[in-house]
């Protein structure tokens, strides 16, 4: 996920520790988005002996974030799972498409201690939300309006909820509206804003009328422009301050020249235990760093560090082209330059 919003101070760890997890309980989903990698995948659910192997195999974890390519909470054993991570000392967070917030799961999830809740979204509008996810967006308000209710009172100050706002070509206008419902529900996590994937990964599964909805580059600065010019969505992006959510902090923790905090300290784990240096690899047996319970611990980090010198050195394997979180050398050059320029500036 490359996040346009991402605020807040880098803390540093010592890279090559796995201080990051994802993990994907499910690939099973409720909603159909047309978008979605999962829907062609096989519908499996993690092993529960898979999250064990992983908690012991990486005694650094700090954080997990509970979440791939299907809905989380269809997974029976998804509490089960946030239980154990909580009771080694693990922060969570997670990303629902918010349809499933029932009063028994908003129990759960204040219970086990969540910390941050991103809920999908492309555009505010009943049908429009519909076409794009196939299920009800009035049922999704009611999931996060219940879930904000019942940390209000039991006191609690988490999970923060924000939005994970998809932008397709005819949405860009939506993101005000958005700002609006974000308000209007009483949100308080912030918000991501990425454009449609356009890796090859994620186009692969796209139907001609969804290739068509792709952000050509006049529709990312209009984009751009949209944001930085309208105050409601500026301040929706700035309360990303306020969550402890993983990308967030992932972010913060590992900044990179090469803009991939991934392979600095964090791997994803997919549904059959296959290891992956981001989530956007969804081929682990072609790109993967190895398997839950069979690769050495170290073959795993060897590979990670072997894609980190590649990207550094301005050669991204084939899996990482197209990423929205990876800057080429020239482009590394620009930005130093313009820092220097604001610099000066400022002197």
């Amino acid at each position: 996920m490359s996040e346009i919003a991402n605020t807040g101070r880098a803390r540093q760890r010592p890279a090559g520790k796995v201080v990051f997890a994802q993990v994907e309980p499910t690939t099973r989903c409720n909603f159909i988005c047309g978008f979605c990698s999962g829907r062609q995948m096989d519908q499996t659910d993690f092993a529960a002996e898979d999250f064990q192997r992983l908690l012991d195999s990486f005694p650094d974890l700090e954080h997990i974030e509970l979440q791939g390519e299907g809905e989380p909470l269809l997974h029976k054993g998804f509490f089960d799972m946030a239980r154990q991570a909580r009771e080694r000392g693990i922060h969570l967070s997670m990303i629902t498409n918010g349809s499933l917030l029932s009063e028994e799961r908003v129990a759960a999830i204040l219970d086990v201690g969540i910390e941050a809740i991103y809920v999908s979204i492309e555009s505010p509008e009943e049908a429009a939300f519909q076409d794009i996810r196939g299920g009800l967006l009035s049922k999704v308000k009611a999931g996060i309006a219940r879930l904000i209710a019942a940390r209000k009172a039991r006191g609690m100050m988490r999970p923060t909820v924000g939005f994970a706002i998809t932008v397709l070509k005819d949405t860009i206008d939506s993101l005000p509206e958005i700002a609006d419902l974000y308000r209007e529900l009483a949100m308080d996590g912030g918000a991501t804003v990425q454009a449609l994937n356009r890796m090859e990964s994620y186009t692969g599964v796209y139907d001609e009328a969804m290739a068509e909805r792709l952000l050509a580059r006049e529709d990312n600065i209009r984009m751009q422009q949209l944001i930085r010019g309208t105050p409601k969505i500026g301040a929706m992006l700035a309360e990303t301050r306020n969550t402890r959510h993983f990308y967030i902090e992932m972010g913060r923790t590992f900044p990179a020249e090469h803009g991939c905090p991934w392979v600095k300290g964090a791997l994803y784990v997919d549904r059959h235990g296959g290891i992956a240096s981001c989530c956007m690899v969804k081929d682990t047996a072609k790109y993967g760093l190895g398997k839950i319970g069979l690769t050495p611990i170290e073959a795993v980090l060897d590979k990670r560090r072997e894609i980190d010198e590649a990207l550094q050195a301005g050669n991204p394997p084939e899996q990482c082209q197209g990423c929205g979180y990876y800057r080429s050398p020239e482009r590394r050059a620009a930005m130093r330059l313009n820092r220097l320029a604001a610099e000066k500036a400022r002197a």
